[in-house]
């Protein structure tokens, strides 16, 4: 399912507003942070950079992978139905920084160079659409060159970096000649633009070129990657497979990362192969493939055969989990012919086999209204087939699709179906197989547990959420991730993680879920986007426990980009913070019932800068130490709000003139109550920290607690012996902390309906 926002990376601008207590504006702006950027490709798709991390969502009605590319600093994110264009339309960083287009390369001369043509060939034997790149692995300046696949026999034949012709002129030299080849379904044309049953990442890394010759890139020598997770039964389903990426390293240290970005509904059959390669010798080499493995969605047996059955992705029928219906639990249903006028399709497992032009939804709400319990499509040719034909209509029953193969036989045998449906997978695996240096025969990994580390993670508040994991590795500039409901919430979850030095992690979530798509769209309503503040690598064992949205939901400043001075500019960004520390951005709603955020800044009372949005920028201000008030009032209204629905908090500090980068001594109040899953608790104790930003200790001059159980009405005091209170009363609890330090930093925090006591 695709995430229809940039949830963990942060979006928008920052505006200011009028201050509340003056007619005019204050004297000093604070100018908009640079760094996040949504760029809008020529097919419609939005590429959103920001943090380390790139979010790709596709236009409405799309689902293509995406081939993307770091080169020379440049971004590169082309649409795998887009690959015969050139590649310098969909790049991002040009597009961002609206570059004027790039200007024709001077040819060599001709006695220097030599004529390579490269034919590509399908795991089935056809010929095969994709890509494939050239680069110099002595100088990635020289011979750097990308052609589509299968490349037009006519065309010119330059050293230019891109054309369609299926010739270049390169250097005589040694090469990386990767590329990437689908193979398209047997019904469909062998170089079909369609969506392929599945991609071959193919080459040489290291191969030399001294004449005119054919590089031939053939996926019938790749071999499938294959995973195993021993102790939990898993299945790839829509998604599994999710990144399959390299990168080539030259000798004299310059790089490309180059790989295929693969969301549900990417391929067909969810494999991927690589080529086996001989180890490189010069520069760096290193391949490797990213998994997303659950609990099987949907398993199906007739009598003693098992079938191979399908969800549609979720962005065809849907905008968010809760419409797209999905069989939890067990059921055994007959077989019945859905397409036979007048069939007793009641309690039964309906099965019709797909039509052009008739759409999936207009099969499955027939089959419905005859009162079908599931129903399977399968394919009217050899194979597998996902096309819904068309958009736009929700399924009113499950529905999953077959092969023709899988439908024909079940048809002839009117077999009794017993299904299992698991929506809720109380695990999920997020593993990352790197091969450095070469491709090696054997690329069938076994993921055990022990192997792995463990993340126990809770998903609190009151309905689905939204998430996603960020693998980055040492050489990747950026960190690509799909975001998929987490259903059943709230809830815990057992997540298991590669376990690699070499192999960082972060995560987001999203509350309530994120529309995937905007086909039913209902009332708007903001999300709250908590990320992770840290990159993390694992030991094999390690078993450590995160929590999402834990009460309180309160004023904070993220670790990532804590609030710091450099000579007079102080770089300013507030925002929610849960109880595990994850971050979030917030600012006033452009519509009712959302978010209301006001955000000020005064120097020795004075107010100097104010905005309802976004709150990340950089403020200049004035050489002589002062005292800093930073206050940032936040309001949540939309009707999933049931707790920490106010605050506000207020930081003082002192500061002046830095020479170097300083992390101001900003205080945060740490909050830890035995809450459950849906923030509640029956333990009146309450522990509180104190910390500045950077995370050192703040020896304190005063700590004090006040509790309110009607809103924020009245307030009662508290007493705190070494950073523990004990709180009496029943339902929503608000808090309100006051801390001081021996330095002059304070802060007031002031959450209502913080948490529930019970």
């Amino acid at each position: 399912m695709w995430s229809r926002t940039a949830a963990a990376l942060g979006i928008g601008a920052l505006a200011l507003a009028a201050p509340a207590a003056a007619d005019a504006g204050p004297a000093s702006a604070l100018r908009a942070e640079a760094g996040a950027f949504d760029v809008t490709l020529p097919t419609g798709d939005t590429v959103h950079v920001a943090g380390g991390g790139t979010t790709v969502t596709p236009a409405p009605g799309r689902d293509p992978a995406f081939s993307v590319r770091h080169s020379g600093g440049d971004l590169y994110v082309v649409p795998a139905d887009r690959l015969g264009d050139d590649p310098e339309r969909y790049n991002v960083t040009a597009l961002h920084e609206r570059r004027p287009a790039a200007a024709e390369p001077k040819a060599k001369a001709s006695g220097e160079l030599v004529t390579v043509r490269v034919r590509s060939i399908a795991r089935d034997g056809r010929p095969g659409p994709g890509a494939v790149g050239f680069l110099n692995v002595k100088d990635a300046s020289l011979g750097n060159a990308h052609r589509p696949l299968p490349g037009d026999p006519d065309g010119p034949c330059t050293d230019e970096g891109w054309n369609d012709s299926n010739c270049v002129r390169l250097a005589p030299g040694t090469y990386s000649v990767m590329g990437v080849v689908k193979t398209m379904p047997s019904w469909a044309a062998s170089t079909d633009g369609g969506k392929p049953l599945d991609y071959s990442l193919v080459g040489y890394p290291e191969i030399e070129i001294t004449g005119d010759t054919e590089i031939v890139l053939d996926a019938r020598k790749a071999r499938e990657v294959t995973v195993r997770t021993p102790e939990h039964a898993t299945a790839p389903g829509p998604g599994a497979v999710s990144h399959l990426m390299w990168t080539r390293g030259t000798a004299n240290g310059q790089a490309v990362d180059e790989g295929v970005y693969l969301g549900d509904g990417s391929m067909l059959e969810e494999r991927v192969f690589l080529q086996p390669t001989e180890r490189v010798r010069t520069g760096t080499f290193e391949a490797y493939t990213r998994w997303r493995l659950e609990a099987p969605a949907i398993t199906m047996r007739a009598g003693s055969r098992a079938l191979r059955p399908q969800y549609y992705p979720a962005a065809y029928f849907s905008d968010t989990s809760d419409q797209f219906p999905r069989l939890d639990g067990s059921a055994e249903m007959r077989v019945a012919d859905g397409d036979r006028p007048g069939a007793d399709l009641r309690g039964r497992l309906a099965l019709v086999q797909r039509r052009d032009g008739v759409p999936v939804a207009e099969q499955v709400e027939r089959a419905a209204r005859a009162g079908a319990r599931m129903v399977a499509v399968y394919n009217d040719a050899p194979g597998v087939n996902d096309d819904p034909g068309g958009y736009g209509r929700p399924l009113k029953v499950p529905a999953v699709r077959l092969s023709h193969e899988e439908g024909r036989a079940l048809l002839r045998e009117r077999a009794t179906v017993t299904a299992k449906g698991i929506v809720d997978s109380p695990y999920q695996y997020d593993l990352v197989f790197p091969e450095e240096g070469r491709i090696p025969e054997n690329l069938d990994y076994v993921a055990r547990t022990r192997d792995l580390a463990r993340i126990d993670s809770a998903y609190h508040g009151d309905g689905a959420m939204t998430a996603a994991r960020y693998s980055k590795r040492p050489w990747e500039e950026f960190a690509l991730a799909y975001a998929h409901p987490v259903t059943g919430t709230p809830r815990t979850r057992v997540e298991y993680v590669s376990a690699d030095p070499k192999t960082q992690w972060s995560a987001m979530a999203v509350t309530p879920e994120q529309p995937y798509n905007n086909a039913f769209p209902g009332p708007e309503t903001p999300h709250v986007v908590l990320g992770e503040t840290k990159w993390s690598s694992y030991r094999a064992g390690q078993r450590d426990a995160h929590s999402w949205n834990k009460g309180p939901l309160t004023g904070g400043v993220s670790a990532q980009s804590p609030i710091v001075r450099t000579g007079d500019l102080i770089r300013l960004r507030v925002g929610l913070a849960d109880a595990a520390r994850n971050f979030s951005d917030v600012y006033s709603s452009s519509f009712p019932n959302g978010f209301a955020t006001d955000f000020r800044v005064h120097r020795d009372g004075e107010l100097i800068a104010q905005t309802a949005y976004k709150p990340n920028g950089t403020l200049m201000t004035t050489p002589e130490d002062a005292e800093y008030r930073v206050e940032f009032d936040f309001a949540n209204s939309a009707p999933w709000a049931r707790l920490s629905t106010r605050s506000r908090t207020s930081w003082t500090f002192r500061s002046a003139r830095t020479a170097d980068l300083t992390v101001l001594p900003l205080l945060q109040v740490g909050y830890d109550a035995a809450l459950d899953p849906q923030n509640r608790t029956r333990s009146r104790t309450l522990k509180l920290t104190v910390a500045h930003q950077d995370g050192s200790p703040a020896p304190l001059r005063r700590l004090s607690l006040q509790t309110s159980f009607d809103d924020g009405g009245t307030w009662t005091d508290v007493p705190v012996r070494d950073g523990v209170a004990r709180l009496h009363g029943k339902g929503a609890v608000s808090l309100r902390v006051t801390a001081e330090d021996g330095r002059g930093s304070s802060i007031t925090q002031e959450t209502v309906r913080a948490y529930e006591l019970h």
